[in-house]
């Protein structure tokens, strides 16, 4: 009997054991400026497929078994899995606008570089007539 209870208790330590050492966790790096960026788009991702499984999951459990409760918070899921992809959605449009708009400037800027010779060269040659 005692050899039965020091045998359980040992299993249960080593479970013990074994799950504490899967939820330690690397230290994580500091969050810089220059890694915001990357770091958002990234958990924003991570964030909205986690949730679309969450509702996928949420989903089969209420067709199942329909509650009040359940699908309010199923409403409150799909309200909050919109939002954050409506954010990262408009987090890409600003970055795109962004690159748009400086591809833009550097046309622009090039276009006038080029016109500016050419300009002078013709007002040189009509002085010189």
């Amino acid at each position: 009997m005692e050899e039965d209870l020091d045998f359980i208790v040992g299993d249960i330590l080593t479970q013990l054991k074994s799950t504490t050492a899967l939820s330690k966790k690397e230290p994580e790096d500091e969050l810089t400026k220059e890694k915001l960026e990357e770091f958002i788009i990234k958990n924003s991702g991570k964030l909205i497929k986690k949730s679309l499984d969450i509702i996928d999951d949420v989903q089969a459990y209420i067709s199942s078994a329909p509650d009040a409760k359940d699908v309010a918070a199923f409403a409150e899921l799909l309200k909050a899995s919109s939002a954050s992809m409506e954010s990262l959605n408009k987090i890409y449009i600003s970055l795109e606008k962004n690159k748009t708009t400086k591809d833009i400037k550097q046309m622009i800027l090039s276009l006038k570089k080029n016109k500016i010779p050419k300009i002078i060269s013709h007002i040189y040659c009509h002085v010189r007539k």
